[in-house]
């Protein structure tokens, strides 16, 4: 940095364009994301590949970035994909992070290493729970075009995006994270049958205020009974069939809980009118 000498030769063993590169907090490794749609670990001494490249990708890697600790290394492609690779075993972790519709140009790791926050050509941004793969609450939208970068800010209060849309734009993240406190892996029925959901209609939450509504969940994909007590939560790769006219409500085929324990059926089913309520069987 201070004479702006190349320190040894270059570093060589991409057969492709190397579309991205970061340095891991403690500079003892580069890793680099490259066409050929492998990621490559290099020692940033010495400059030599460290073990094979890690291979995965069925397209280029055009991010790729490393946890604050140097253990996780993430990395985006144009395969539609997030990769999460474990850096002293060199396996992966778990499987792909998918959601995204087009290109990954751009990854990032929040400072506390907990999330993973990537930016796509389907011009949105998506916040990942970096331990399970899984992505928290809905896309993040604004940008009109293809979203080529994201960063986090030190402390993490502030995701960044850059767009080919020509704007820059700059999120709250902590709001955004307050938001994804519901985050569940399985529909969950309440309960208590005063939260029972009516026949006529769902219930859908806007900020603080719950009011009967037939459009189905709020936006983290939670369906809100009355005092706005949670109900049900909804997978937000289901959303799209919810669009079906005539559709109130769609149920995972995966694994689902319910309470069955003052369920009503069989010869008893006209306890449900009694109770004013609709069972599940209805």
């Amino acid at each position: 940095m201070e004479t702006g000498e190349a320190l040894g030769v270059p570093l060589r063993g991409h057969t492709g364009p190397v579309w991205s590169v970061v340095i891991s907090s403690d500079d003892k490794h580069i890793v680099s994301g490259s066409g050929d749609s492998t990621v490559q670990v290099w020692d940033a001494k010495s400059g030599d590949a460290v073990g094979a490249p890690l291979r995965g990708h069925t397209q280029p890697v055009f991010s790729v970035a490393i946890s604050p600790d140097g253990k996780c290394i993430v990395s985006a492609s144009g395969d539609y994909t997030i990769r999460r690779w474990d850096v002293e075993s060199r396996q992966e972790l778990g499987a792909p992070l998918r959601g995204h519709t087009n290109y990954i140009p751009s990854v990032a790791i929040t400072p506390d290493g907990r999330h993973v926050v990537s930016g796509s050509m389907d011009t949105t941004i998506r916040v990942w729970d970096a331990a399970s793969g899984e992505a928290l609450g809905v896309p993040i939208r604004g940008h009109t075009g293809a979203i080529s970068s994201v960063a986090i800010s030190p402390k993490g209060k502030w995701i960044v995006s850059g767009s080919l849309d020509r704007s820059i734009r700059v999120w709250d993240f902590e709001s955004l994270h307050k938001s994804y406190h519901f985050t569940a892996t399985k529909i969950c029925f309440s309960p208590n049958l005063t939260y029972a959901l009516c026949s006529e209609f769902t219930f859908s939450c806007l900020e603080d205020s719950c009011t009967p509504a037939s459009l189905g969940p709020s936006e983290e994909g939670w369906v809100i009974g009355p005092e706005g007590r949670l109900l049900l939560w909804i997978p937000t790769s289901l959303y799209p069939a919810m669009h079906v006219p005539g559709n109130k409500l769609v149920i995972s085929n995966d694994a689902s809980e319910l309470d069955l324990s003052r369920f009503a059926h069989g010869i008893s089913w006209e306890m449900c009118r009694e109770r004013d309520v609709v069972s599940p069987s209805s």
